[in-house]
């Protein structure tokens, strides 16, 4: 069984807790020094203050083994601009098929014919692309995986001067590989 939030995820996690620690260590003081009981936002800031060594704890000690590449925050946040419709779906496919499969196989299960000479083995798509955000996943899939043999696929070709995979075409492979890891695409 494999931890299920990344280095990455438990890290944001932490930056949050302790801007939540700040906060309440500051209404403290200020209950503080007007007199008034204060205790009870002290608690809190040390409550998420171990959260926040927890948190840190996990990441730099069970998480760096996941092999989740980082992400800038406002790439992640990126929502896919192509419609949710079939015909986007249909189009992921057919991209999909002429770029993909031959690492990733035809069901996205990490199978096909190059898979087995590549170290690390590509991922089963059906189960890693609903845990991640679809700007995780274009940013992958544009810029590739370091250390693996994942491409860049936002890479301009030089006898085209286009990149190898246009913006939409990146997303509706998103929207193919998403309708496949929820049964809807075959």
């Amino acid at each position: 069984m494999t931890f299920p939030i990344s280095r990455q995820g438990l890290e944001q996690i932490a930056i949050v807790l302790a801007v939540g620690v700040v906060l309440f260590g500051l209404l403290a003081l200020i209950r503080w020094r007007r007199g008034d009981d204060w205790r009870r936002f002290a608690q809190s800031a040390g409550f998420l203050g171990a959260l926040v060594a927890l948190s840190l704890g996990l990441a730099y000690t069970v998480a760096p083994n996941i092999p989740t590449p980082p992400v800038p925050i406002l790439a992640r946040l990126a929502q896919n601009p192509t419609p949710d419709t079939p015909a986007s779906v249909a189009a992921g496919r057919a991209v999909y098929q002429a770029n993909c499969v031959i690492c990733h196989g035809p069901q996205g299960l990490g199978d096909g014919p190059a898979a087995f000479t590549l170290q690390p083995r590509p991922f089963n798509l059906q189960v890693h692309v609903p845990q991640h955000a679809p700007g995780e996943l274009f940013y992958w899939i544009s810029e590739g995986i370091p250390s693996t043999a994942m491409p860049a696929w936002s890479v301009v070709d030089p006898a085209t001067g286009k990149p190898k995979l246009s913006d939409t075409e990146r997303w509706e492979i998103i929207r193919f590989l998403q309708a496949l890891a929820a049964g809807k695409a075959t």
